[in-house]
C-alpha cells in the first residue's frame, strides 16, 4: 500500500508559534503588573485589632458596634482598617496571658490584667462614662428616706456598686443583679434603686414614670481606650484613631452613655452630666488592689475604701 506524507509549512507554524507567544505575553503582562500592584497595597494597608471590653451596664445599644462604625469611617480617610472584637474580661486576661496581643483595648475603669500591656507610661483615654443614681417609681420621692429596707442596689457586671452605696451611708442593703433588681422597684417590692444610667433606659422603655437622684459620691463607669501596639507604624495610626473618636465623642449619645465635659442631653440625663464626684476610679489597676476594695465593701470598712481610692 503506498504511503502519503502530509506536506508541512514550516513558516505558517513559526507564525502561529510567535503569534501565540506574542499573546500570551500581552495578556500575561498587564496581569502579572496587577497583582503586584495588588499584594503592594495588600502590604500598605494597615489593619488595627481593637478590643471592646464592657466592664460595666452601658445606657443603650452596643459599645463595640459604635467603635466599628467610628472605625469604619477612620479607615476612609487614613488607608487604615481596623477590626473591632467584643471580648469578656475574662476572655481578654487569658488571650494576653497566651500572647495574644491587640493593638488598642477598649475597657471599664476597674479592669486588671491589662495594665502591663498598655505602652505610653500607661496611658489611657476616657471616651465615655456612665454614673451612679437613685431611682424610684414614685414621682414625688424626695430621696431623703432611704434605708437599707426599701433600698435595692444593682449589682452591675464588674463594677463597683458596693462602693457607692458604702459611700453614701448605706451598708446592708440588698443587692441582685441588674435585671432582677429592675424589677424589684418596678413590682414595688422596693421605694427606691440605686442603679445607674442603664435603668433610666430600662425605665423609660417600660414606659414607666420615675423620680431621679444622681450620686455624687462615687464614680467608677468610665470606658478608656489605651494602646497596647509594640508596632512603630501600628502606634502611629492608633493614637490617629484615638484622637478621631474623642472627636466624634458628641455620638454618644446613641449609646445612653456621656462624655465628660459635654452637655449633650436635654432630658433626665441632663441631670446626670457635668457632676464632680467625692472619689472616682478612672484607670486600670492591679488585681491586688481590687481584691483589697472588694473586701473592704464585703468588710464596710468605709475608711479602709476611702484610703484605697485617694
Amino acid at each position: 500500500m503506498p504511503k502519503f506524507k502530509i506536506p508541512i509549512n514550516k513558516t505558517k507554524i513559526t507564525r502561529f508559534l510567535l503569534f501565540a507567544l506574542c499573546f500570551t505575553v500581552i495578556i500575561a503582562v498587564p496581569v502579572m503588573a496587577m497583582n503586584k500592584k495588588n499584594n503592594a497595597d495588600a502590604d500598605e494597608m494597615t489593619v488595627l485589632t481593637l478590643w471592646q471590653i464592657d466592664g460595666f451596664e452601658g445606657g443603650k445599644g452596643s459599645r463595640a458596634t459604635y467603635l466599628q462604625n467610628i472605625a469604619d469611617e477612620f479607615s476612609k480617610r487614613s488607608g487604615c482598617y481596623i477590626t473591632v472584637n467584643s471580648l469578656s474580661a475574662d476572655a481578654a486576661r487569658l488571650n494576653l496571658s497566651k500572647g495574644t496581643v491587640p493593638d488598642l483595648i477598649s475597657y471599664g475603669a476597674g479592669m486588671y490584667g491589662i495594665e502591663g500591656y498598655i505602652r505610653g507610661n500607661n496611658l489611657y483615654y476616657g471616651w465615655c462614662n456612665g454614673g451612679y443614681c437613685f431611682l424610684s417609681v414614685d414621682i414625688n420621692a424626695n430621696f431623703e428616706d432611704i434605708t437599707k429596707e426599701n433600698l435595692i442596689i444593682n449589682g452591675g457586671t464588674g463594677n463597683f456598686a458596693g462602693a457607692a452605696a458604702i459611700l453614701c451611708g448605706i451598708t446592708g442593703a440588698e443587692v441582685a443583679k441588674p435585671t432582677a433588681a429592675y424589677v424589684k422597684l418596678i413590682n414595688g417590692e422596693f421605694k427606691y434603686l440605686l442603679g445607674t444610667q442603664r435603668d433610666i433606659f430600662r425605665l423609660r422603655t417600660r414606659g414607666v414614670a420615675y423620680s431621679i437622684k444622681p450620686v455624687t459620691t462615687f464614680n467608677d463607669l468610665y470606658q478608656n481606650i489605651s494602646i497596647t501596639s509594640t508596632n512603630v507604624k501600628q502606634l502611629a495610626f492608633a493614637k490617629q484613631f484615638i484622637e478621631h473618636l474623642l472627636a466624634n465623642n458628641s455620638k454618644i449619645t446613641s449609646l445612653g452613655l456621656m462624655s465628660e465635659g459635654k452637655n449633650l442631653y436635654d432630658d433626665e440625663m441632663h441631670l446626670m452630666e457635668g457632676l464632680e464626684y467625692d472619689f472616682r476610679i478612672t484607670t486600670p489597676m492591679n488585681e491586688g488592689l481590687k481584691k483589697e476594695i472588694e473586701q473592704s465593701i464585703i468588710n464596710c470598712d468605709i475608711k479602709k475604701l476611702k484610703n484605697l481610692l485617694n
